[in-house]
């Protein structure tokens, strides 16, 4: 589930555009954010595990009930609603995968994958939903990993690009792009949803695996992107990919990109019932309610063909604030004496790696307002300085916060 969850429509397009106008000058920033989205879920995970408590109640329970509520609604309202206004990037990728491979039509695509998503959640079959994601990335993996095994690069190139950070000149949107693809809201959520039940080496054993999946398969697509020279539609790579690796080079990606798609649109959904339950608290009804919402209004816009910019600029918005206020929510409440017990509490330099990932997300987050905004209103961009400035000054507060509350292990 966390791997399907790592790799959709979105990912590929930015994946394979960095590559096809970078070649591998962005892959430190995959690396990055899977090493970034690792650290985040495991201390989602860990909070739940340790504490007992959903991220919703342990809210409640460091901020009062009235304050508490608040912010578990202004944390999981926005997430649901991003949810749902890229379920139909999710379908329409799928459908995109398949028409690479047969001559359907597409809205009888889009309505066949969509009853059996509805079918698979409606079974509530954790283990089967599970083996069926395994499926969908092995898939994927086995596809991908097809398109970039003739990329004539060598491992020195490799582990030279994936730990020196370089961003060339007009990559600055795409660089945020990849880190912003892996390391989204609902992500956090899925991985402290899907750990109930288990100790914590085991939580942490299982989502590194499961993460890094999804950091390698995001890799393997950068790296078919290589294969080309440009990339504005998926009908356009699978020709290019066509003439640079023979036939299976569009095969390869049809059923990978259908496997993207097809995943997401199932742990999308998925992740926004979790989202109820850890901060909501609702039954499992009112979980079912939410599923089905995210899943309708992703059917309803796909096949509708209407491209509801507004209000995916709206939810642009909201996420790319959601994600520093959840990360320096998550960081100060596993730092919380009355919360997590003091073997459970992070070291000062996991604490110190904590900050550094806020700092990221935060700037990602004011990027994606900035030009949410901006688009909106029709204004110019680019106020990097003015980011950076607001950055420093929000990551200082939150390292003085943590100094507050002064973190007994040193460990």
């Amino acid at each position: 589930m966390i791997s399907a969850a790592f790799i959709g429509p979105g990912t590929v397009t930015t994946a394979a555009s960095a590559g096809a106008l970078f070649h591998l000058d962005l892959l430190w920033a995959v690396a990055f954010s899977t090493a970034a989205c690792i650290v985040l879920q495991e201390v989602s995970a860990r909070l739940a595990i340790v504490s007992g408590l959903t991220m919703g109640k342990a809210l409640i329970q460091k901020h009062g009930s009235r304050r508490g509520q608040w912010l578990n609604f202004l944390l999981g309202g926005p997430v649901i609603l991003g949810c749902a206004a890229y379920e139909a990037g999710n379908i329409l990728g799928g459908v995109s995968g398949l028409q690479l491979l047969t001559a359907a039509p597409a809205s009888w695509l889009t309505v066949i994958l969509t009853l059996v998503v509805l079918v698979v959640l409606w079974t509530e079959r954790r283990q089967a939903i599970g083996w069926l994601m395994t499926f969908l990335v092995a898939l994927m993996g086995v596809a991908f990993f097809a398109l970039a095994a003739g990329r004539p690069y060598s491992i020195s190139e490799y582990l030279f690009h994936s730990f020196v950070p370089r961003i060339p000149h007009g990559a600055e949107l795409l660089t945020l792009g990849l880190v912003g693809t892996t390391i989204v809201p609902y992500n956090v959520f899925l991985g402290s949803g899907v750990s109930k039940g288990q100790t914590v080496p085991l939580m942490r054993i299982g989502l590194t695996i499961s993460v890094v999946i999804g950091g390698l398969i995001t890799t393997a697509i950068l790296l078919a992107g290589t294969a080309v020279n440009s990339f504005s539609s998926f009908a356009e790579l699978a020709d290019s990919l066509e003439g640079a690796l023979g036939p299976i080079g569009a095969m390869a990606l049809g059923l990978g990109l259908f496997a993207a798609g097809f995943s997401s649109a199932i742990t999308s959904p998925y992740a926004a019932s979790i989202i109820a339950s850890s901060v909501f608290s609702w039954s499992k009804a009112g979980q079912r309610y939410v599923w089905a919402a995210v899943l309708l209004s992703g059917f309803l816009v796909g096949i509708s063909g209407v491209k509801p910019i507004p209000v995916i600029l709206l939810v642009q918005a909201l996420n790319g604030l959601v994600l520093p206020l959840l990360t320096a929510f998550l960081i100060l409440l596993i730092n919380d004496r009355q919360i997590i017990p003091v073997e459970q509490r992070p070291s000062h330099f996991y604490n110190g790696v904590l900050l550094l990932i806020f700092s990221a997300v935060l700037i990602m987050g004011l990027h994606s307002i900035d030009k949410s905004v901006s688009a909106w209103f029709a204004l110019d961009q680019g106020h990097y300085e003015q980011m950076v400035l607001i950055t420093l000054g929000l990551t200082g507060y939150l390292g003085y916060q943590l100094v507050r509350q002064k973190p007994v292990r040193t460990s």
